[in-house]
């Protein structure tokens, strides 16, 4: 079986079950796919999960009673050797980082001179902190020698900081903000042999931000269903390379 679980932007991906189904592609070497959304990005900032008589639990309770409807058969918990494959969509998007009431007054742009620059080294500290929880979770997964593999968010779409009247933030923040989050997550992931899904290269623009047209709706930084077609295909390919 192959359990897809994440935050608020696998909905995108589940939006896109109705039309792969039609197409015979929704289906995995892995079994029957099941997939459902277990809180917002901002939940799994703080703790959400604990290690009880060796196994995996989610311990907020949205994410708790949802898993275990998902699993209302089988196991409402994650165990030792794990029978099921997983792809966790979350800890994998800068949520926190995005946050335009974060860079009032600093920025991570050298080309904005209006607010002080904050340099690499800090803003690695800013991503470390927002992947504490996360990271604590999938290293919990790997001494349990669970099958799993973690699928990355959107990237903001191009024109989010305009409409959404994010105003203190300039043009390609938001992109280099996603694109070095990205890549030190990807790196962290690569150094445990995680494997990930980062989204298919026709949906970035130029400058790394999503093209507009793969947005939810104006000024909302999820995607719609024609983004969730190519990253579920993607990641059902993706995972048909794995054991």
């Amino acid at each position: 079986m192959l359990e897809i679980v994440g935050d608020s932007h696998i909905i995108a991906l589940i939006d896109a079950v109705p039309h792969l189904r039609k197409k015979s592609q929704f289906q995995s070497r892995h079994g029957e796919i099941r997939m459902a959304q277990l809180g917002h990005g901002y939940h799994f900032l703080q703790p959400f999960f604990a290690s009880i008589d060796g196994n995996i639990e989610f311990t907020q309770d949205v994410a708790k009673n949802i898993f275990q409807k998902l699993n209302a058969d089988g196991l409402p918990y994650i165990e030792k050797n794990d029978a099921r494959r997983f792809v966790f969509v979350f800890g994998f998007y800068p949520s926190f980082c995005i946050n335009a009431e974060h860079w009032l007054a600093h920025t991570t742009a050298i080309w904005d001179s209006q607010r002080q620059f904050v340099t690499q080294a800090a803003f690695t500290a800013i991503i470390d902190e927002a992947l504490k929880q996360p990271m604590m979770f999938f290293e919990h997964l790997l001494d349990m020698n669970v099958r799993f593999s973690v699928a990355s968010c959107c990237p903001v779409p191009a024109s989010y900081h305009r409409i959404a009247r994010k105003m203190n933030l300039v043009d390609n923040e938001l992109a280099l903000i996603y694109s070095r989050f990205l890549r030190y997550a990807a790196d962290k992931f690569d150094r445990l042999e995680i494997p990930y899904h980062l989204p298919p290269a026709e949906i970035y623009d130029k400058n790394g931000a999503m093209w507009d047209l793969f947005a939810k709706s104006p000024g909302d930084y999820h995607a719609n269903s024609a983004y969730g077609r190519l990253m579920l295909t993607k990641i059902l390919q993706d995972l048909d390379q794995l054991s």
